[in-house]
């Protein structure tokens, strides 16, 4: 998955999902809102899944408020026939979103950003913080 794709939401909550990532997501997915940015993250079916067993069996004290805040507020996507999705006010709530979205594949998920959120994250991150980040972890 990769990518970035702009679209816009309209008053109902939905937006058109790009077709090259509904091919990739398959018919059924789930967005939720992010750990490190104020965007949503897009999961496909199996690493929702993964992610929930993942939390199975941890201890409550750090596992319940992760769930509350993945598991509370997400929602079942189903692109429509015309490849719409609608996103719930709440997700749309956490993230900023009002109008235009920048919707980004990564490695086995994707984003959807405010698109003035993206550019201000893009604008605020530097090619020498990649550069940093890339070199810490060894590539």
């Amino acid at each position: 998955m990769y990518g970035e794709y702009e679209h816009t939401v309209d008053a109902k909550g939905r937006m058109n999902f790009p077709a090259k990532l509904r091919d990739e997501f398959g018919e059924h997915f789930y967005i939720a809102k992010s750990f490190n940015e104020k965007c949503l993250t897009v999961y496909t079916k199996e690493s929702w899944e993964q992610l929930r067993e993942s939390l199975k069996d941890k201890p409550s004290k750090v596992a319940l408020p992760i769930e509350r805040f993945l598991f509370g507020s997400a929602c079942e996507a189903e692109p429509d026939k015309q490849g719409r999705i609608a996103i719930a006010p709440a997700l749309r709530a956490y993230a900023g979103i009002t109008g235009e979205v920048v919707v980004v594949g990564l490695v086995g998920r994707a984003e959807i950003w405010d698109k003035e959120s993206w550019e201000r994250y893009n604008n605020e991150t530097t090619p020498e913080d990649i550069a940093g980040m890339a070199e810490e972890i060894g590539i």
